[in-house]
């Protein structure tokens, strides 16, 4: 074992001081002036998804016979943004055999693409074992509109029932 002499550092090494660029300060002016050199290019964003809104958006949810929501994360295992995802993608599906848009779907496509939704929401509530409402339950489509004026109107339209 070796002895510790008093007074005497352990180790013995150069000590270096740190180069230009390895400052915090010469690093943070760099970053900030590579930045805003880069400007708004993928990946550098500031996120633009945000910065506005459609004048018109939607949301779904499903609803008893009297017009009530229902928790569809409680009964149907699955949240209204997933509703919509899948009564979306469903109709997509069936405009897309005749080459059209989602928003060009007939009232018929819409409905078939509703009633899809909900005979396959009720099996997802099944297998989770939820108590499944035995009624009529009915897809709704709620549309929320801003105008010029910024007012905002609010539709309720029934999709599809089952």
């Amino acid at each position: 074992m070796k002895e510790v002499v008093k007074n005497q550092p352990v180790c013995v090494r150069p000590v270096r001081s740190m180069r230009w660029w390895q400052w915090p300060m010469v690093r943070l002016v760099g970053l900030v002036v590579a930045l805003l050199l880069i400007g708004e290019q993928f990946p550098f964003s500031y996120f633009p998804m945000y910065s506005s809104f459609d004048p018109t958006t939607d949301y779904y949810y499903v609803a008893d016979e009297a017009g009530e929501p229902y928790a569809c994360v409680q009964i149907f295992g699955t949240s209204t943004a997933n509703v919509k995802k899948m009564y979306r993608a469903r109709l997509r599906e069936m405009v897309a055999l005749r080459d059209a848009v989602e928003d060009e779907a007939t009232l018929r496509e819409r409905r078939t693409a509703g009633e899809a939704t909900i005979a396959y929401l009720r099996g997802l509530g099944a297998n989770a074992g939820a108590a499944v409402p035995a009624e009529s339950v009915t897809l709704m489509r709620v549309i929320l509109e801003r105008s010029d004026t910024g007012e905002i109107t609010k539709r309720e339209l029934p999709v599809a029932s089952g």
